[in-house]
Parts: structure tokens; sequence; C-alpha cells
């Protein structure tokens, strides 16, 4: 059994979109790469450096918890990262506005899923994110910027948005 995409977003902080289906078709046919870049995905956001974020599960890794994983414009995310990362707790969500789906933060050979994390943070604080190793409690690859992801949803709608930005910006959903 192979990889099955759960989400993957690529863009910029203003505009992104949802590329999970072009790279579940990418691995489904046994390729384990996926390249981030315009050819791959088409652009969201002309003349703006991109983002793309991917989470993801494979029975033979990680003991089939979720894998998520970033990387920039022009860099190729290996489904098969070393090592893989680990699973974040589920927070409890209140009141949201918005319904976090999946969101990712991390590098292209490790990162977290962060949805939890983004889901607790919108329901006690509005409609910001600021991405960054603080916010999403630890650092998956010291040394190396980290790229951030968001596939949601305004509650009561069904259109799902996306999202993604590097590290160190502080994003506003919208």
């Amino acid at each position: 059994m192979g990889n099955t995409i759960l989400a993957a977003v690529y863009g910029t902080a203003t505009a992104g979109i949802d590329v999970t289906e072009i790279c579940q078709s990418i691995a489904s046919t046994g390729n384990d790469d996926i390249p981030a870049n315009n050819t791959t995905f088409s652009d969201p956001d002309p003349g703006a450096q991109k983002s793309f974020a991917i989470l993801y599960q494979n029975p033979a890794l990680n003991s089939g918890h979720p894998i998520a994983l970033a990387c920039g414009e022009g860099g190729t995310i290996d489904l098969t990262p070393s090592p893989p990362t680990a699973t974040t707790p589920v927070a409890t969500p209140g009141s949201p506005r918005f319904k976090v789906l999946h969101a990712t933060y991390g590098t292209a050979r490790n990162g977290f899923d962060v949805t939890p994390i983004c889901q607790w943070l919108l329901d006690n604080g509005g409609d910001t994110i600021t991405v960054s190793n603080e916010t999403f409690g630890g650092d998956p690859e010291h040394g190396v910027q980290k790229r951030f992801g968001i596939l949601y949803t305004h509650v009561g709608s069904e259109t799902p948005r996306s999202l993604a930005t590097a590290e160190g910006v502080t994003l506003k959903l919208r």
C-alpha cells in the first residue's frame, strides 16, 4: 500500500491552491518525489515566491500516522523522509469562525501536522497565525527555513481555501 495524500497546498500568504489531487496522482504512479513548482501545480500568485505543504499517510512509515512536510518553490518533497515526523496532540475546538481542514509546518525532510494547533489559535485569537517554531511547539529541522500550508473553510461554508507561506510571516485568514 502506498502514500495517501490527505492535504496539499501550494501558494503564498495571499493566494493559494489545493493541490491534493495532483499530488495523489503523482504518488499513485509510484513516484515518491513531488516537485514544488508552477509547472507541477500552476501559478496561484505570479511573480511571488511560493510555498508547498503536504500532509500524507503511508502505513509503512511513522507507524501509519500522518506525516507533514513543506518546502519552498523550486524544492522537491520526498515522501520517504528520514526520519518522518511525529503527530501533534489533538486540541478541542471552541466556537470557531474558521474550520481548519489541514495545516502543516516543516521542511522537505521533516515537519509537523499543526492542524489542531491552528484550530485552537483561530478559536481563541481571531483570524491570524504567526508562522514560527514558537507557535507550533518546536523546530522540525534546525537551521532550515520552514514552510507552512493551511487548507480551511469559513464556518457555514463548504468552499475550501488554501494559503501557504514561509516561516516568519503572520498569516491573516480571509
